[in-house]
């Protein structure tokens, strides 16, 4: 079990950055935490958002942690996509086939 006590980090990501516009409370009976964030995701879908659930002492302790975990995923994404890319080699690239299209 995660320390503390689970929270519902609403808002918008992009990348690193995050605007949360909520913190909420979450239920702490797994089922009742289910069916409240599938409301909550719903709407914050339709606002183009969305909501994580964190789990925290405080209200502000979940932002915080949310705020990190996403500078921590888009970390984690450049370094994965850098290393693709750097693993390609040019051959690779040549060896594609290319396929002619030809329309009558």
């Amino acid at each position: 079990m995660p320390d503390g006590r689970p929270f519902f980090v609403i808002g918008q990501w992009l990348g690193p950055d995050l605007t949360v516009w909520d913190v909420q409370a979450a239920p702490e009976d797994p089922g009742a935490l289910n069916d409240t964030f599938e409301e909550i995701r719903w709407e914050a879908h339709d606002a183009d958002g969305s909501v994580e659930v964190v789990y925290a002492a405080s209200a502000e302790e979940a932002e915080a942690t949310a705020r990190r975990e996403a500078a921590e995923t888009d970390e984690r994404i450049r370094r994965d996509l850098k290393q693709q890319r750097e693993s390609r080699s040019p051959a690779t690239s040549r060896r594609r086939r290319r396929v002619t299209h030809r329309y009558t």
